[in-house]
């Protein structure tokens, strides 16, 4: 006799969910466990004596009088054990007609929301429906073919979005210093992350952030983007601020009417930014959380011996977070040579009260342009004619 044993639900159903339970009994309603995530190599099931197990324990659907290996689509036996198997990619686990398979890419043929939780994967994803308020989604390349809507998403490849995101702009923080969360979780409502390239048809009120060149077909409004590579708006790009390194092409327009604050900040590593804009904010907030807490100290005896360790601490927390923003300002180094081949291209208009920056050069547009070209030339940003950009 054998028994075939599991290492996963064999009768997980994903449309039967409920949240789940963390080993210190708080329940998180958001995560319900949409899927069975296996990693190529791990081991999925084998077959052991069904001796060593109560009979309570077993389930007669695996008890075989001969040996009975359900291998299926990336799937195989382990290469020193054959009674043994394990995933050959990265996907979710799922018995399909007899046979354990495992299945590279995740189809949620609907909403991610209440009825599927966050999602996290370790293959590509593709989401048939809107990405909905409050929740996150995390795979290696991500398909959205809905909307984007205050939600959280990070790929580690590419992402494609064919709704496009519309965010909003509302804080996350309380006004009390004692409540505030800390900066590292006091997120944007509306992220998007891509570790390769990210297209998406129009983008309103939210943060990007992709390591390679990001597309938007449409516009592109009161965002914050930073992006490793070239970033093309076929749109208006109107509100907001733009760090990148490379080219920054701007169809349509640049800039809003009444002097809407648009930014393109160019001639540094744009995630170097992002990382000193982390550590102030978390400085900012530990700041006013020191004031509170010496306030609280200074008021009697009883208070004094609760709140004088957590003030003690949190100025240590202070020192080490300040020595850390040092160190990031020196990162700081202007290269030379990528600076001067930066560029901002705008066959379009050009509105005023648009800043420009490059390198240690700022340039601020004061009346409408057509058909302009931004660079650095002789430590100085200069509107040239045209979208050629030629020196």
């Amino acid at each position: 006799m054998y028994y075939l044993l599991h290492y996963f639900d064999p009768d997980f159903n994903h449309t039967n969910l409920s949240p789940v339970e963390w080993p210190d009994g708080t329940v998180n309603t958001q995560y319900l466990g949409y899927v069975q995530n296996v990693v190529a190599g791990q081991v999925l099931a084998e077959l052991v004596n069904p001796d060593d197990f109560p009979y309570h324990k077993r389930d007669p659907r695996f008890l075989y009088h001969e040996r009975h290996l359900p291998i299926g689509p990336n799937c195989a036996p382990h290469s020193e054990n054959p009674d043994k198997i394990v995933a050959e990619a990265n996907g979710y686990v799922f018995y399909n007609n007899g046979l354990i398979s495992v299945k590279k890419m995740l189809n949620i043929r609907g909403h991610v929301g209440f009825r599927t939780g966050n999602i996290f994967f370790v293959g590509d994803l593709a989401v048939h429906g809107d990405v909905q308020t409050g929740f996150a989604v995390q795979a290696r390349n991500i398909l959205i073919k809905g909307h984007i809507e205050s939600a959280k998403l990070k790929g580690l490849g590419d992402v494609v979005c064919l709704s496009g995101i519309k965010g909003d702009n509302t804080s996350a923080l309380s006004d009390s210093p004692e409540k505030k969360p800390d900066a590292d979780t006091a997120l944007p409502s509306t992220l998007v992350c891509a570790g390769g390239n990210m297209r998406l048809p129009f983008c309103e009120h939210a943060q990007l952030r992709a390591k390679g060149n990001v597309i938007i077909d449409g516009a592109c409004l009161h965002s914050t983007l930073y992006v490793g590579g070239n970033l093309v708006v076929k749109g208006r790009l109107q509100g907001g601020t733009v760090y990148a390194n490379g080219l920054v092409y701007v169809e349509e327009r640049l800039g809003g009417d009444y002097s809407t604050p648009t930014r393109v900040m160019m001639g540094y590593n744009p995630f170097d930014f992002l990382a000193l804009q982390k550590l102030e904010s978390q400085i900012s907030h530990w700041k006013d959380k020191a004031a509170f807490f010496e306030k609280m100290a200074g008021r009697n005896q009883v208070m004094e011996q609760e709140y004088g360790p957590r003030l003690a601490l949190l100025n240590r927390k202070l020192g080490i977070a300040l020595e850390r923003q040092n160190q990031l300002w020196c990162k700081f180094v202007v290269d030379e040579r990528n600076a001067s081949q930066c560029r901002i291209v705008v066959p379009g208009k050009v509105m005023p009260g648009c800043e420009i920056g490059i390198a240690k050069a700022y340039y601020t547009t004061h009346s409408m342009d057509n058909n302009v070209t931004f660079l650095l030339d002789q430590d100085e940003v200069s509107m040239r004619p045209g979208t050629k950009g030629g020196s």
